[in-house]
């Protein structure tokens, strides 16, 4: 890790450890704040040939302009990418050409905050929120492929905000979202007090901003794919490092019916690019519906 990065998560990790005594209403409203901070990075060369291709258009949300991009013909079905924490949406670009050839429109979306999309802060009910606003026109979809962060959003957005979706490919996805908090804690050495209020001040402020109500274990995937009547595709590696195996089968134990693909070696983000898994996924979404 570079020195001022290090300097950076030394400096707020203090902070919180003073705060934390303090007032932990205050540590926790900073927390929630910078728990709903992505980080931005620039975008690879690999994804840029993608991003010039696609046909941009934008969705204003919430007084915020995201950017959405399309491949191939507005008449065909359409597949959804929903990308993960600190990416983009060109992050799937593996996906993007075959799904395209075999006769699929594809679109995708920067969350708020990541690649050419506005805003500061962004959360799962946001990213949620949104993509219910691209389903409006342009659903029901013929799939939706999410990654990381990007499978609890998708199924956020199925269960809270009833999108319908034809399959559901989840690929580095986790089960619990006390887990993703958790290691938001052990990250900045957390107090339990802070951590505690951090998760109040969300409750209490982020249902009436989307007109839901909710709890954490209610947005956890453990809970929310159990709203998904469409065909489900679960793809982890069982080297990853990030989102760790047992995650995947913690989700697994509640969807009997899915059909799972575990990968070794791949990783985290390799796993986006690999032949096999891309093929298993455009497999997946061309073969008949089991409903």
């Amino acid at each position: 890790m570079p020195f001022g990065m290090r300097m950076y998560f030394a400096g707020l990790t203090a902070t919180f450890k003073v705060l934390g005594l303090v007032s932990p209403y205050l540590a926790g409203k900073l927390a929630l704040r910078l728990f709903m901070t992505p980080p931005n990075f620039g975008i690879p060369r690999r994804e840029r040939k993608f991003r010039d291709q696609a046909k941009l258009t934008h969705l204003i949300s919430r007084g915020r302009k995201i950017s959405v991009r399309t491949w191939g013909d507005d008449n065909l079905p359409t597949v959804l990418l929903s990308h993960g924490w600190g990416g983009r949406c060109t992050q799937l670009q593996s996906f993007i050409t075959p799904l395209v050839e075999a006769g699929y429109q594809v679109i995708g979306f920067d969350v708020p905050g990541h690649g050419d999309s506005e805003g500061k802060f962004s959360n799962m009910l946001d990213v949620a929120s949104i993509i219910s606003e691209i389903a409006q026109t342009q659903g029901p979809f013929e799939a939706i492929i999410g990654h990381s962060f990007g499978t609890g959003t998708a199924l956020l957005s199925i269960d809270k905000f009833k999108v319908k979706s034809k399959k559901v490919i989840l690929i580095a996805y986790f089960a619990d979202v006390h887990f993703i908090t958790q290691l938001f804690a052990d990250l900045f050495s957390l107090r339990e007090s802070t951590l505690s209020s951090m998760k109040s001040i969300a409750l209490k402020t982020l249902g009436d901003n989307y007109g839901i109500s909710w709890t954490w274990d209610e947005i956890s995937p453990v809970h929310t794919i159990q709203s998904v009547s469409s065909d489900l595709f679960l793809i982890h590696d069982k080297k990853d490092t990030e989102v760790p195996f047992s995650q995947a089968e913690k989700l697994q134990q509640v969807t009997p019916k899915a059909r799972v693909l575990s990968t070794s070696g791949l990783g985290h983000r390799k796993i986006l690019m690999s032949k096999k898994v891309v093929k298993a996924t455009l497999d997946f979404i061309q073969g008949s519906s089991a409903s």
